[in-house]
């Protein structure tokens, strides 16, 4: 699938949620709700719970599409993070990674913090995002 620049930095830019949501999903798969059971009269239940096997578990985990998604575009962006010289890396955490306050995200912000002038910082913002665009392929 292709991805334009913008599509690609937001992929970066929901670093977190994409963690924070692929726990939820492999939690809701290892942990599934149970339906309640309200038979109070102590007789044997009507509803029988099964409970599920680690292999069904593992390959429900394996099969679905959403998780691997996720945990796809979390490990290219991990990649890309471990691949890239220091200063990039610094630039990568500041402006995609640590996105909290007023100016989360704000390129004259962090170029200000980083010390470098913007439009430095846009081309170092290129650099990412190829890098992270051919992890994404790889992974694929």
């Amino acid at each position: 699938m292709e991805y334009n620049f913008k599509e690609l930095e937001k992929m970066l830019a929901k670093y977190k949620w994409y963690l924070k949501e692929s726990k939820l999903i492999e939690l809701a798969i290892r942990n599934p709700m149970r339906e309640v059971d309200e038979n109070i009269g102590g007789g044997k239940s009507s509803n029988q719970h099964v409970d599920e096997s680690t292999l069904r578990t593992l390959i429900k985990l394996d099969e679905d599409e959403t998780l691997n998604k996720y945990l796809s575009i979390g490990f290219a962006i991990e990649k890309t993070y471990a691949e890239l010289p220091q200063y990039l890396q610094e630039a990568m955490t500041e402006f995609y990674i640590n996105r909290h306050g007023t100016y989360r995200g704000h390129a004259k912000r962090v170029s200000a913090k980083l010390n470098i002038d913007v439009s430095t910082l846009y081309r170092w913002r290129e650099k990412i995002v190829n890098s992270f665009y051919n992890n994404l392929k790889e992974n694929k």
